[in-house]
């Protein structure tokens, strides 16, 4: 059996750098630019010395890192307020990419990235089309975005918690089955991506909702679905329908990737 190891690229890097950087954070002028040197090289050695455990720890016999251009796609398109919030990538460690892709490429891992498309929906894709031909996938990210697609074959790894992902922790969590957590995360919000959710519900009133059925529609016709929540619901269907639509990743893009060319050889 196949096992992928996908690598949510921007993800591991600006948390590997922005560790790099916090100490100066409070400093009372811009660090020089030796510093940020520094910090690019840093951060490329952790990069890579991270990387290498995780394909100690796997194990797998191919792996991919997955990197986006930019966040503005057609999720800002629908709802230009998507991740509106989220400070931009520094300028200098954008222009460090190409480094540290390479730092990937001389441990036997090549990057992926596909226009206008996010790396999260890449890795969906990914995900379900190995799911589909019965192989295994780990994603190392800690987006909880990946957190529905969770299900035999696919798991969700988070490095800097040591957590590895399972329908007993997301219920732990939030409550709810992993299935479950875009109709969720579209009732209550979703600070992460900048999704307000529906006014006047929160985490308890979702998961009571979605404990009377697997989706919104059958919970609402339970007849011990309270009338006024049922009414607000109904009367903000748009509104959550298009929540719904900006949290599903998509799973069906045609990536043109053969498993082949990401076969994963150990150092």
């Amino acid at each position: 059996m196949a096992h992928l190891l996908l690598l949510d690229g921007l993800n591991l890097v600006r948390r590997l750098y922005a560790a790099q950087e916090r100490p100066f954070h409070n400093s009372p002028a811009p660090y020089s630019e030796a510093t940020g040197q520094q910090l690019l090289h840093n951060t490329a050695e952790q990069l890579q010395q991270i990387v290498i455990k995780l394909t100690r720890q796997f194990k797998p016999s191919h792996a991919l890192a997955v990197f986006e251009v930019t966040h503005l796609n057609w999720r800002t398109q629908l709802y230009p307020a998507y991740k509106a919030d989220r400070l931009p990538m520094p300028e200098h460690l954008q222009t460090a990419l190409p480094a540290l892709k390479q730092k990937l490429a001389d441990i036997g891992i090549e990057s992926l990235q596909m226009p206008d498309q996010e790396a999260d929906d890449v890795i969906a894709s990914l995900a379900m089309t190995m799911r589909k031909h019965q192989q295994q996938v780990t994603i190392v990210s800690t987006d909880k975005g990946y957190l529905p697609l969770l299900a035999e074959g696919v798991a969700v790894y988070d490095h800097f918690n040591r957590q590895q992902h399972s329908a007993e922790t997301v219920q732990q969590k939030f409550g709810v089955l992993p299935e479950q957590l875009v109709r969720y995360w579209s009732l209550v919000g979703d600070k992460t991506n900048n999704i307000s959710g529906l006014t006047g519900i929160g985490p308890k009133t979702a998961t009571e909702l979605l404990k009377l059925g697997p989706d919104i529609k059958t919970a609402l016709a339970h007849p011990d679905c309270p009338a006024k929540l049922k009414d607000k619901i109904v009367t903000s269907r748009a509104e959550l329908q298009l929540f719904m639509q900006i949290l599903s990743l998509k799973t069906d893009l045609q990536l043109g990737l053969n498993l082949q060319q990401v076969r994963f050889t150990a150092c």
